[in-house]
């Protein structure tokens, strides 16, 4: 047989070989490995993994590739400016006048209140010399029901005195659907009344049913017939009866008498 063929057939056996022995060992140790975890509990590390190996607890943080600013903005949202809702002022204590406000409240109660000011209490009294002494500031009201009031002809009046430092006062009275006036100054001791200011005049009302009623009426057919003749309506044979029947319920309300005084 020619030398070169036996060889070639010698170099393939031994290759052959070596992958057997190969296999062998790397089956060997694995066996050895299995054993050696049994008996001995843990495996020796090759130093190459072992330089692979992480502290516990280490994240390594500092190598992870870093996060542009852009990335990290959140959405810009436009903030509205919201300006405090402005102080409403005080309403003040008063108005630089001289003046008082009579109000019915119910049929036999009056409300009034007012304003005085200072200087015109102080230039009053002044001017009523010695009478000033024991003078007290009163709440006169006349009764001035069917009259045209001039100051002296009230039907009848009465007098409250004030608290010092009263603004505000309540006014009971013993007759309903009258009409009344004030007026606010100083009582003398010698009885004289001194007027300083003069409220407006209010009419209560009365305490029972009105027995005013309409002394003419017109009939609602008759409005009815007045709105459409002037639309050139003829309400024979174009409007429906259901609708006079609706004016007739809107008019009886409007013109119907409230039956209150």
């Amino acid at each position: 047989m020619d030398k070169d063929v036996m060889k070639e057939i010698f170099l393939l056996i031994l290759e052959i070989f070596k992958a057997l022995i190969e296999i062998l060992w790397e089956k060997i140790k694995y066996v050895l490995k299995i054993l050696w975890i049994r008996f001995f509990g843990y495996e020796e590390i090759p130093q190459e993994k072992k330089e692979a190996v992480v502290e516990w607890g280490v994240t390594g943080e500092d190598e992870w590739p870093g996060i542009t600013e852009t990335e990290t903005k959140e959405p810009q949202v436009k903030e509205r400016a919201v300006s405090p809702p402005s102080a409403i002022p005080d309403l003040p204590d008063s108005y630089g006048e001289s003046r008082i406000v009579l109000m019915q409240r119910d049929p036999l109660c009056l409300f009034c209140y007012w304003e005085l000011q200072q200087v015109k209490i102080d230039n009053f009294l002044k001017n009523l010399s010695t009478l000033a002494y024991g003078a007290r500031l009163v709440l006169r009201v006349y009764d001035v029901t069917n009259i045209l009031f001039d100051g002296n002809n009230a039907n009848k009046y009465f007098d409250s005195v004030l608290v010092q430092g009263a603004k505000d006062w309540y006014i009971h009275l013993e007759e309903p659907n009258r009409s009344f006036c004030a007026d606010i100054g100083f009582l003398t001791s010698d009885g004289t009344f001194h007027v300083l200011t003069r409220s407006n005049t209010i009419t209560t009302p009365g305490m029972c049913p009105s027995d005013i009623t309409e002394e003419q009426r017109e009939e609602i057919e008759a409005l009815y017939e007045k709105v459409y003749a002037s639309m050139a309506i003829d309400t024979a044979s174009h409007v429906p009866e259901s609708a006079s029947a609706k004016w007739q319920r809107l008019f009886s309300h409007i013109l119907s008498s409230p039956e209150t005084c």
